[in-house]
C-alpha cells in the first residue's frame, strides 16, 4: 500500500513539474509594438512585401523582433496618405522600446541585412521604399486582446 502512496506522489509531482514547465514554455506578449507604414515606389509594393517575406522578416526574428503581422491595404485613404497601390504596413513587438533600439541596431549591424537592405535602398535603380513611418504603441485597456507582459 505504501509503495502505491509514494507513487502516487512522485506522480502528482511530474504532473506538477510538468504544467509548471508549460506554462514557462508559452509565449508572452510583447509589451511594446511599433506600426510601420510604408510607401513604396510606384508598383514595387508587391516586391517590397516579397522582399519581407524572403528575407527582412526573417532578419528580424534573428534578432529578437516579434514579427506581429503585415498588411496590404484594399483601400486608399488620402487624409492618411495611404494608396492601396503602394502602401505595405506591419507591426513588430519587443519587451520595451529600450529593447526595440536594442535590437534595430543588431539588425542594422547584421551583414545579411547590409547586403539584402542597406544595398539595395542605397541604390536608386533598385530603391524601393519611398518613406516610412513609425508609430510606437503599447496596448491599452481591458478591451484589447494583446496584454501587457510585466
Amino acid at each position: 500500500m505504501l509503495k502505491w502512496k509514494i507513487l502516487a506522489v512522485i506522480g502528482f509531482a511530474f504532473g506538477v513539474a510538468g504544467m509548471m514547465w508549460g506554462y514557462a514554455q508559452e509565449k508572452k506578449a510583447p509589451g511594446f509594438y511599433e506600426l510601420r507604414v510604408y510607401t513604396a515606389q510606384p508598383g514595387k509594393r508587391d516586391e517590397l512585401a516579397e522582399a519581407f517575406a524572403a528575407k527582412t522578416a526573417g532578419i528580424f526574428a534573428k534578432h529578437g523582433v516579434t514579427n506581429v503581422g503585415y498588411w496590404i491595404p484594399k483601400q486608399s485613404d488620402a487624409e492618411l496618405g495611404i494608396s492601396a497601390e503602394n502602401t505595405f504596413i506591419y507591426v513588430r513587438g519587443y519587451p520595451s522600446k529600450e529593447e526595440r533600439d536594442k535590437r534595430n541596431a543588431a539588425v542594422r549591424d547584421d551583414p545579411e541585412f547590409k547586403e539584402f537592405v542597406t544595398k539595395r535602398e542605397a541604390d536608386p535603380a533598385t530603391k524601393l521604399v519611398v518613406k516610412v513611418h513609425n508609430i510606437d504603441m503599447e496596448p491599452h485597456g481591458p478591451y484589447t486582446a494583446v496584454k501587457l507582459t510585466k
